[in-house]
């Protein structure tokens, strides 16, 4: 698989500003405008196609699909959230938790009581990677129907709820532990214009962190972590020693990356791909998790995760790339 992010520069220490002129008027018309928050959904299969983004003051969770390079609106139903205001600390505020999360199992009667949650219920991973540095308590955070006679007005213990018949069109767009769910106080819309400069932005930095470590540039590729990083088994200083090992055990190194997943929350940067590693003595293909955290005008990585593909699914994806990088050959002669 030899898959390139598009518009990137080649050598990036520090990313431009990322803080484009938002649009937070959702009177203005809506083709012209995309949440600035949701920059790119991957179109690997691998991943889900589609991300719900939930707008509290606006007690709305709109439905968006990847197209292509770009995004596109597809529904946008009422939602209700929790009772008090602000943004979930602890267990039992009864607030609706900010950020980015994962909607990770489905649960039906008789598993949630019908009388409270509707007919369907879908957990999430809250308090999520960004909580826990925050020390931020509490679980149980769902996306769950009511009953038809209960308001939608009454105010949950935390939870974001909608209708029992928008649940059942919602359970349509959902890949377990794949698609995304944005909470938000707020949503900022951006111009097509200024949401396609912060996309390719990203894109930069994602390709810049690519590129060193593809050159084995200790020193640049660590320049994009943040002193507090972690990663199963590895601080910032561990990390670095463990990559300065291999480079001296390695004659090369490829690292090959799909059209990533791109989201933000305020200074909170998440960036999903499929990666493939390739050495002189080592392959590996599985999915990689970057979490990061605005500093100055850049992000630095807090956290990596790594998580093996089986081998069925590696050929499918593989071969699915191969055909994608063929086709955009193809298409530049």
């Amino acid at each position: 698989m030899r898959r390139f992010l598009t518009g990137c520069a080649l050598s990036l220490l520090s990313l431009p500003t990322l803080a484009g002129p938002a649009v937070t008027s959702t009177s203005q018309v809506e083709t012209e405008l995309l949440p600035a928050p949701l920059l790119q959904i991957s179109e690997t299969e691998a991943f889900s196609r589609y991300v719900f983004l939930v707008d509290k003051e606006q007690r709305k969770l709109t439905v968006f699909e990847r197209n292509g390079e770009k995004i596109k609106k597809v529904e946008e139903y009422p939602a209700d959230i929790g009772k008090a205001g602000g943004n979930k600390t602890k267990r039992d505020d009864h607030k609706t938790p900010e950020g980015i999360y994962f909607l990770e199992q489905r649960l039906s009667q008789p598993k949630i009581p019908f009388n409270l949650y509707g007919a369907l219920a879908f957990t999430t991973n809250y308090p999520n990677l960004f909580d826990q540095r925050e020390k931020k308590t509490g679980s149980g955070i769902w996306l769950h129907a009511i009953p038809d006679t209960v308001p939608l007005t009454r105010g949950s213990r935390g939870c974001v709820v909608v209708r029992n018949e928008v649940i059942k069109k919602l359970a349509d767009y959902i890949k377990l532990r794949e698609t995304p769910i944005l909470i938000f106080d707020h949503v900022n819309y951006l111009s097509k214009e200024d949401h396609e400069k912060r996309r390719l932005e990203l894109n930069t930095f994602v390709e810049g962190w690519r590129q060193a470590w593809e050159n084995q540039d200790i020193e640049k590729y660590m320049s994009f972590y943040d002193k507090d990083f972690r990663a199963p088994g590895f601080n910032f200083d561990s990390w670095k020693n463990h990559k300065a090992n291999l480079k001296s055990k390695y004659e090369f190194i490829k690292v090959h990356l799909s059209q990533p997943y791109i989201v933000q929350h305020n200074d909170q940067l998440l960036v999903k791909t499929l990666q493939r590693y390739e050495s002189d003595k080592h392959v590996d293909y599985g999915v990689k998790t970057i979490y990061a955290l605005k500093s100055g005008n850049t992000y630095k990585i807090i956290r990596e995760e790594w998580t093996p593909f089986n081998q069925k699914e590696v050929t499918a994806a593989i071969a699915r790339d191969n055909s994608l990088t063929a086709q955009a050959n193809q298409s530049q002669q």
